[in-house]
């Protein structure tokens, strides 16, 4: 009966009537259909049983496997934020020689100013909104791809993107410094994992399915990336969150078996 009911939605769906009866032996069913109609009918009948052979392939789309949220080294950098703003209270030679610097970086070669800018700060309010801000985009980071690789990455993110930022000033004194960059990584890297899963474990035009992961990604740097103060290092922000979506995508690739995992950062 379930044979004859799909063959029937065959014909039903080529906008043809037919009809479901017994077999006048009793012991089945037939289908009746227009006498016209028969030779179309039994063509598509034949595609669709040659389709119903055939096997169709099978993707095994690895598992995704959730971290713990990094308390450890989360807690770290918080600790490393507060004793850093608290030295820097009584010693300006300290954001001097660590703020990010176009001059510094390229003519002086102080390869050190994107990373260490990445740890002063201007003001509490400066330091607690990047706080606040670094640990609720941290932790997803580390459940996504672990605790001590999630925070390698948000660090290399905003390293990178600090020197991409100042690199794009050459011709400017410019300087900052503030952990937001490496905040605005995090962004990146949360947008970058969800392009590489979205775009290799679901069905649809692929130059398409990053749209999605993309959109969220860019209307979070512009909801918490832009500000009316003029001290917000808009251009800081859009480069870590850019590096950050490269590193997203990488490290997405590499945890779920784009290279051999002999080697394994601890999780």
């Amino acid at each position: 009966m379930v044979q004859a009911f799909e063959r029937a939605l065959v014909v039903l769906a080529m906008g043809l009537a037919c009809q479901i009866d017994n077999e006048p032996a009793g012991d089945g069913y037939v289908l009746l259909v227009e006498p016209a109609d028969l030779v179309r009918i039994r063509s598509e009948l034949a595609m669709y049983e040659q389709e119903q052979q055939q096997v169709l392939p099978l993707r095994v789309v690895p598992a995704a496997v959730e971290y713990d949220a990094g308390g450890l080294p989360t807690a770290l950098w918080v600790l490393c934020l507060c004793a850093v703003f608290w030295l820097q209270r009584d010693n300006p030679a300290m954001v001097a020689r660590g703020l990010s610097s176009t001059r510094g970086l390229f003519e002086d070669g102080e390869w050190w100013r994107p990373l260490t800018a990445l740890f002063l700060h201007a003001d509490r309010l400066h330091l607690l909104s990047n706080v606040a801000s670094g640990v609720l985009f941290g932790s997803w980071v580390c459940r996504s791809l672990g605790p001590w690789l999630g925070w390698a990455l948000i660090l290399a993110a905003g390293t990178l993107g600090n020197a991409l930022n100042a690199a794009s000033r050459l011709d400017t004194t410019f300087a900052s410094l503030g952990a937001s960059t490496a905040v605005f990584g995090a962004v990146g890297i949360l947008t970058g994992v969800a392009i590489h899963q979205i775009s290799h474990d679901r069905p649809g035009p692929k130059s398409f399915r990053y749209l999605m992961p993309l959109g969220g990604g860019l209307v979070l740097l512009s909801w918490l990336g832009v500000g009316s103060d003029p001290r917000t290092d808009v251009t800081g922000h859009v480069c870590g969150f850019a590096v950050g979506i490269l590193l997203g995508v990488a490290a997405s690739w590499w945890r779920r078996g784009g290279v051999m995992k002999s080697f394994s950062l601890p999780s």
